[in-house]
Formats: C-alpha cells, sequence, structure tokens
C-alpha cells in the first residue's frame, strides 16, 4: 500500500512537472524560431509568478562569432530600463523628505532659473519664457520640455549646439557638466505641455548626487544594489566580469546579424575604465536576475529580505500612478495607449489590448531590446532580454509577454 502510494504520488509530480514545461513550449518555439530567421543571436526569458520563478531559460548565442552560448547570467546593456532604478532612488530621497517633488528644481541646481523656451517661427527658432518653473514630477514624467533630438528633430541645431545630439553621451566627465549644458539649451516646449522622452532622468541623477552628496554610481550601489544583492548590475563592468558582457548586433540583409563595430553607436561603454560619467538615462548592464530583485521588490510593496524597506508603499502608489492626466505617452513620434507614472509606463484599458496584461501594471524597456513588465494584480514579472539594434523588437516582446500571460491564466 505505501509503495502504491509512492508510486502515485511520483507519477503526479513527475507529470505534473511535465505538463508545466510543455505549457511554456510556445516560448522556446517563439525565442528560437527568432534566432533561425537570424532576427536575433540569443536571448534570456524570465518569468516569476506568485513569488515562484516559473521559467528561466537561456537560448542561441552571447557571442557568435567566439561561439558563446548565451546563459542566464548573461550580461545585458539595460539601456532605458536604468531609469525605473534611478528614479526609486530620487523617490527614496523623497520618502526621507529630503526633497519634494513639485520643488521648482533651480532651488538645487541654479542654472535653470533663466532657461528659456523654443519655438518653431517659419524657419526661425525663437525664445520665449517659461510659463513656470520645472519640477521633479515633471523630470520623472518627461514632460519637463527637456527631450532628445530623436524626439525633436526640427531642434537638431539645438541639440548640436548644446552638444546634446548623441545618446549615452561620453563626452561629458560628469553628469554634472551635462546637466549644466541641459539647463543652458532651451526647452523644446513648456513644463506641463507633454510627454517628451529624453534626458530628463539626467537631470534627476545629478538631482541624487547634489541631495545624497554621493556620485550616482556609489549612491545606487549603497540603497539599492547591496540591499537587493544586485551584484552584476554595473555602469562599467570590472575586469572579471566583461566576458560575460553580451555582444550588440545589427540585421545584415535577410539572413545575416552583423556584430556592430566598437565605434558604432559607442557599443562598448560599459567596458570604459575609471570613467566619472554615469548616464542616469540608460548607463546600466544587468542581467534578468538582479533585475527581477529589484522589481520583485517593488511588487512586494518595497520590501526585501527580513522585511526591510527599500522605499515605503506610500511612495510607491505614485510611482506606478499616472501623471499625464488624459495625455497618453508619445515615443517616437508615435502615440502609445497607455499613460505614465514617475519612471514607468502604466497599462491603461485600451493597453490591455497590447498585451493582456491587467489594467495597472507598470513596465518599459531599453533601446537594445530588453522588456519587463509588472502585472500587479497577477503578481507577475516577465522579464525578455535580447541584445539587438535598432529598437525594433517591441512586436516580439509584447508577444512574449501576451503569451505569458495566456499561460499563467490558463494554469492558474
Amino acid at each position: 500500500m505505501v509503495n502504491r502510494i509512492l508510486v502515485l504520488f511520483f507519477c503526479i509530480h513527475f507529470f505534473s512537472g511535465y505538463n508545466f514545461a510543455q505549457n511554456f513550449s510556445k516560448i522556446d518555439s517563439t525565442i528560437q524560431s527568432e534566432i533561425d530567421q537570424k532576427n536575433i543571436a540569443g536571448g534570456v526569458a524570465l518569468i516569476m509568478h506568485k513569488g515562484e520563478l516559473v521559467y528561466d531559460k537561456a537560448f542561441g548565442y552571447a557571442d557568435i562569432k567566439q561561439q558563446i552560448p548565451m546563459t542566464t547570467s548573461s550580461i545585458f546593456r539595460i539601456a532605458s530600463q536604468t531609469k525605473a532604478i534611478v528614479s526609486i532612488a530620487f523617490l527614496q530621497l523623497v520618502d526621507q523628505h529630503k526633497i519634494g517633488l513639485d520643488d521648482p528644481i533651480e532651488k538645487y541646481i541654479p542654472t535653470f532659473k533663466n532657461q528659456q523656451v523654443a519655438q518653431l517661427q517659419g524657419d526661425s527658432i525663437i525664445l520665449v519664457p517659461k510659463n513656470r518653473s520645472i519640477t521633479p514630477r515633471d523630470l520623472l514624467s518627461h514632460q519637463s520640455g527637456i527631450s532628445s533630438v530623436d524626439e525633436f528633430p526640427q531642434f537638431s541645431a539645438l541639440y548640436s549646439k548644446f552638444n546634446l545630439n548623441k545618446s549615452l553621451n561620453s563626452d561629458f566627465i560628469n553628469l554634472e557638466v551635462e546637466v549644466n549644458q541641459i539647463a543652458k539649451m532651451p526647452l523644446v516646449h513648456q513644463p506641463g505641455a507633454r510627454f517628451s522622452y529624453g534626458l530628463s532622468t539626467n537631470v534627476i541623477g545629478r538631482l541624487v548626487e547634489l541631495i545624497s552628496k554621493q556620485s550616482l554610481d556609489v549612491y545606487l550601489t549603497e540603497h539599492i544594489f547591496k540591499p537587493l544583492k544586485m551584484s552584476d548590475t554595473y555602469f562599467y563592468l570590472p575586469k572579471d566580469k566583461q566576458k560575460r558582457l553580451v555582444k550588440l548586433y545589427s540585421k545584415f540583409g535577410k539572413d545575416s546579424l552583423m556584430e556592430l563595430a566598437v565605434n558604432e553607436a559607442n557599443v562598448n561603454y560599459p567596458l570604459i575604465e575609471k570613467h566619472t560619467y554615469f548616464s542616469a538615462i540608460g548607463g546600466l548592464v544587468s542581467t534578468t536576475h538582479d533585475y527581477l530583485k529589484f522589481l520583485n521588490c517593488l511588487l512586494n510593496d518595497g520590501k526585501y529580505a527580513n522585511e526591510k524597506k527599500l522605499i515605503n508603499k506610500s511612495i510607491l502608489e505614485i510611482f506606478w500612478t499616472n501623471q499625464l492626466g488624459d495625455k497618453t505617452f508619445i515615443f517616437g513620434g508615435i502615440k502609445s495607449q497607455n499613460n505614465f507614472g514617475l519612471g514607468v509606463g502604466i497599462t491603461t484599458k485600451d493597453g490591455t489590448k497590447i498585451n493582456n496584461a491587467s489594467i495597472g501594471s507598470f513596465f518599459w524597456g531599453g533601446a537594445f531590446n530588453t522588456a519587463y513588465m509588472v502585472d500587479k494584480k497577477r503578481k507577475l514579472i516577465t522579464l525578455f532580454y535580447f541584445q539587438r539594434t535598432p529598437f525594433v523588437l517591441p512586436p516580439l516582446l509584447s508577444k512574449l509577454e501576451k503569451m505569458t500571460i495566456n499561460i499563467i491564466d490558463k494554469q492558474y
């Protein structure tokens, strides 16, 4: 009788595990198909549901030429996923009442006091006064009027004049120098007028430095990375971890991928030594496991090991609450169906059609085609990381998120 019970237990355990694995086979085949079509070299996919790691897989190659397989500990350029981390760092200081979300930023950086606003008049650019001061809330929600040349090509001459026409601009020695340049350049619209993606988070990074009296890398290490044991997240990789950095590829013709040369798009910026410039808009590298620790802490209302708090729930409620009113965010000139909080995209009723995420889910991604999504209602976190340029994989990333949600909903 005991043996029959043991056999029954084994069968239930084994086959339930087998069926569970089979349920995620669509994700396997979808990613493998992208590799077979030479759209990506490889990638990593990670899914956590209700605190349990239910899927954690690597595919393809981190380096095609050297035939280095992708692993779940491969290190990726996470680009704009940096913004959520820096936003939480700033909100920690708000939580401590060291700065207010609606303070005028010239209170901390006086060079912003006399900033003007650029307007097109025919073929000319004229300058007009600001209607009001920029606030940290404007910066975090990308409504400051500080944007990028990609979003406002009509002002390309201004961006070039102030040397603000490059992403991840390592020409600056540090954030202080860059932010002073940002303050000198006219805004591309009045504060609060609309969402315009770009350089705002670098100003947030500089405010973190000024208030904490620490460089941004030191602050993030001491107040986020060490507490959460994010041991593979850096601006610049130490030598013993540099081999784990995934190569960056671009599609070449119909049937091949080409590794980007070192001088293209500054692809090797994580390998620079002894640099003091820390890009708050997109300079971090990380792994899916490290970033999961960060997202899981947020999903757990800011709590981590032994009920310690990274940040209070009351501040997080603002972080993932729409800050745009009836406006949507605009990216690449295209209006989204979603809204934006204080550093993350927020799923709306219309936005649920994209990937079936619950209303109020938060998400974002990086320019090299990485993405995360946190469905608070389902207690679901997804991370899909690839290294491809340009930013052409959002349909794939959304498809994988939607596929995951459908699998989770059927199983649970």
